[in-house]
């Protein structure tokens, strides 16, 4: 049961993310650089060194980055200072927590200095939060847990007795990644990227929620929103929102194998000779992507063509779901996945995804996954 809320600030208690952007801009001006609103994009949530310092690094700019941060803090504080509130149904939402006994933490990226910039504008008095937590208090900035851990710990509670309130994908998978059920508030992302990260439920903002007095009222609305606002597929161990607008089966499936081939034509495999080529079709994009056998003198750190191609994905994509795989080997019958690789595939697999085993000739054996590993293990918390 949810016993304590722990939020991210910006794009969830007020609507800064424009406005750090916009300081962000008008400080890069100042070096000739036209920095635009969605260079800064892939750092929203990540702290304001990566935030800054991110967007330096694309322009080749060297900064001292704590002068620079300063700067923009400056610029920031005359833009929202006055002029920004807090965002919809906040005020009344943590009124309601503090009546029905919830703890609060704030929980953010940002260095302490914006943190407190945030509280003075939205008007938080004193006791609205039991803990305030800031970028500087952890070493590791989301998408690493820490923070939410710390300030879990800090509350005296399990990460699990903890809602996290989230706007950012980076956000977004550090809530998932401590073990937290995580609220996405659309706004910065949208509903499907918060949910395909692992957002547990989303809203638009937090008049969403009904009035509550007591743990026992909040937590009902959590677990009706759940079933409401959860459309996704489970794969594995992770839920994904798939995307049925794909091409068609056959022309994704010619795809796939093709380039299954020619990433077979790169595999390292001066030991064995046994050439491999893998692609996996994501659920959630349709994307494809490739992976080679790669061997080593120590014959344990090889690692097959179809654990390179799903590495492949998650680097590419983060949670993924496999729609397809495929494998193309110099053998005949087609050679299935390993054991290990079978294992490795199932946390991202349905039963009835599809495998399609190919051989030089251009032969296809079709199974569906539970025919190639009927019972994989899923670690208990994420079956």
């Amino acid at each position: 049961m949810v016993s304590g809320i722990l939020f991210d600030m910006d794009g969830v208690l007020i609507d800064s993310e424009a406005y750090i952007a916009q300081a962000a801009i008008l400080f890069f001006a100042g070096y000739g650089i036209k920095a635009k609103p969605e260079d800064f994009q892939p750092f929203v949530g990540a702290g304001e060194n990566r935030y800054i310092g991110g967007v330096a690094e694309k322009y080749g700019l060297a900064l001292d980055i704590e002068d620079a941060k300063d700067k923009v803090y400056q610029k920031y504080a005359q833009l929202v200072l006055g002029h920004v509130g807090a965002m919809p149904g906040v005020v009344r939402f943590l009124s309601n927590a503090r009546k029905a006994g919830l703890k609060m933490a704030v929980a953010s990226s940002a260095d302490r200095t914006k943190v407190e910039i945030n509280l003075r504008a939205i008007g938080a008095e004193a006791g609205w939060f039991d803990v305030i937590l800031s970028g500087s208090q952890v070493k590791r900035k989301k998408p690493f847990p820490d923070i939410y851990q710390f300030a879990a710990l800090s509350l005296g509670l399990a990460c699990e007795d903890c809602l996290v309130v989230e706007d950012a994908v980076n956000g977004v998978q550090a809530a998932t990644a401590a073990g937290c059920l995580c609220c996405g508030v659309t706004g910065t992302f949208d509903a499907e990227t918060l949910a395909r990260t692992g957002a547990d439920m989303v809203v638009s903002s937090l008049d969403s929620f009904t009035d509550f007095s007591t743990i026992g009222k909040l937590n009902e609305q959590l677990s009706i929103m759940m079933k409401q606002e959860d459309t996704r597929t489970i794969y594995g161990a992770g839920k994904i929102q798939a995307n049925p607008n794909r091409f068609p089966h056959e022309v994704v499936l010619a795809q796939a194998k093709d380039a299954a081939a020619k990433a077979r034509l790169n595999a390292y495999a001066p030991y064995s000779t046994f050439k491999v080529g893998a692609a996996v079709v994501s659920a959630a994009t349709g994307r494809i992507y490739s992976g080679c056998n790669v061997e080593n003198s120590s014959y344990g750190a090889t690692i097959c063509a179809e654990r390179n191609a799903i590495l492949n994905a998650i680097a590419n994509e983060g949670r993924i779901g496999i729609d397809m795989l495929v494998v193309v080997s110099d053998d005949a019958p087609p050679a299935p996945p390993c054991a290990q690789c079978l294992q490795v595939l199932a946390e991202f697999s349905r039963p009835e995804t599809e495998v399609h085993l190919v051989d030089l000739a251009g032969n296809d054996s079709r199974y569906r996954f539970d025919q190639l590993l009927p019972f994989p293990f899923i670690f208990p918390s994420m079956r």
